[in-house]
């Protein structure tokens, strides 16, 4: 998703439109989310629990 966000970013001129700004902004905003290793330690966390509730 952020790789989607800075090619629409850089290569097109659709950024410069309001629904490219909205776009672009989401995108890159999911796309860090995503990569953050947040969500990735909540499952870990959530995953032991389950193990250890067997």
């Amino acid at each position: 998703m952020l790789l989607t966000a800075v090619g629409i970013y850089f290569l097109s001129d659709w950024p410069q439109q309001i629904a490219g700004m909205v776009l672009v902004a989401s995108l890159s905003g999911l796309g860090m989310v995503l990569m953050s290793p947040f969500p990735i330690a909540l499952f870990l966390q959530w995953a032991k629990a389950q193990d250890s509730s067997k």
